[in-house]
């Protein structure tokens, strides 16, 4: 399913992920963030907001994940207090470090 207009959280980590080499991910990613879809594919190197099945899949609030990339929230201490979820590969989700970092 494709959305009309670019959200928050996809504008927020296409600036992010300027010059960033996405196929370092050994799969694909599909943030949720809020109501909000990113789907990162490493495969293409694209960024949309397709809501599409992913390999790992993370869900948190927007302020958890701008935190992420700020660096002002510890991804590992947000998924032990529960404001982080991942299904799917975690190794992927591991991987992502690379990536916001």
């Amino acid at each position: 399913m494709k959305r009309r207009n670019m959200s928050e959280a996809l504008d927020f980590v296409k600036q992010n992920a300027e010059g960033k080499d996405l196929s370092v991910l050994p799969g694909s990613i599909k943030w949720v963030v809020d109501s909000q879809i990113v789907f990162m594919n490493p495969d293409n190197g694209e960024i949309t907001d397709d809501d599409v099945e992913a390999a790992c899949t993370i869900t948190t609030d927007m302020e958890t994940f701008k935190g992420m990339y700020d660096k002002s929230v510890s991804p590992q201490a947000a998924f032990m207090t529960g404001k982080l979820k991942v299904e799917g590969d975690m190794g992927i989700a591991l991987k992502l470090q690379t990536v916001i970092n």
